[in-house]
């Protein structure tokens, strides 16, 4: 077990180090090196080449309650990450399905904007997915859902908005809802906004793949049914990050009952 902690431990600080490097501004890198320091902590542990050093500093009694204590922790390390792995298989198992045309309505969900104004590579792609079905359903509405968050320069929704009015979306076709702060809020909002046109809408969900889980999930929660989702692509090197990060989310969303 040892090894394999090592090995998890050296792939986590690279990983964790790789997605600090892009400067994105999200802070998540910290839970990889987070995971990383640990395995590598308990995987020394467990080494043989740790034992000798240990004997000069603990009690034939003290090395052996360590030595437990490590494997049980390294035993639960291990579990969790198979677990996280086994969440996202059934995460992006429900990224598939298509749309139907003709939806009154398309929500896309905000994702991260950079400090110049531009939206970031997740959102973007969000963004190309809602152009495409937008221009192919000429009689579709979208509500850009986003606020501003503190390393932001504007709301989400206006950077979204102006993204899609260059790309050709006329201005009556995009409604902005800019106060929402998490995936709850952008589709409890959202609904608000569309429910003041009167008839009950159909309604599509633009999100990436790695998210639709989560989204659909929470969507129908708060009473939408039926609903679609319109999946966007994700950076493949960044799957796993958005994974991991999603996969914490289900979890949180699960325990307060958002889904």
């Amino acid at each position: 077990m040892g090894f394999a902690l090592i090995a998890t431990g050296t792939a986590c600080a690279a990983y964790g180090a790789l997605i600090l490097a892009t400067r994105t501004g999200s802070r998540f890198y910290r839970v990889w090196l987070g995971i990383a320091a640990a395995a590598l902590a308990l995987g020394a542990l467990l080494l043989p080449e740790a034992q000798a050093p240990l004997r000069a500093l603990l009690s034939p009694g003290a090395q052996s309650a360590l030595h437990a204590l490590a494997t049980v922790a390294g035993t639960l390390l291990l579990a969790a990450l198979v677990a996280f792995a086994l969440l996202s298989v059934r995460i992006m198992a429900a990224a598939h399905g298509r749309a139907p045309n003709g939806l009154d309505y398309v929500i896309v969900l905000g994702a991260q904007v950079y400090p110049s104004g531009q939206p970031s590579r997740v959102l973007e792609y969000r963004l190309q997915a809602a152009l495409s079905y937008l221009e192919a359903n000429p009689r579709t509405r979208a509500v850009v859902s986003g606020g501003q968050g503190p390393n932001e320069p504007c709301t989400e929704a206006n950077a979204m908005a102006e993204w899609l009015r260059a790309h050709g979306v006329e201005s009556d076709r995009i409604v902005r809802e800019d106060r929402s702060t998490t995936t709850a809020e952008n589709l409890s909002f959202s609904l608000k906004v569309i429910a003041a046109d009167g008839e009950p809408p159909r309604i599509g969900i633009v999100t990436n793949l790695f998210h639709v889980y989560r989204a659909l999930r929470i969507a129908r929660r708060q009473g939408l049914n039926p609903v679609w989702a319109i999946p966007a692509p994700s950076t493949a090197w960044r799957l796993p990050h958005n994974l991991l990060r999603e996969c914490l989310g289900v979890i949180k969303n699960t325990l307060t009952g958002r889904m």
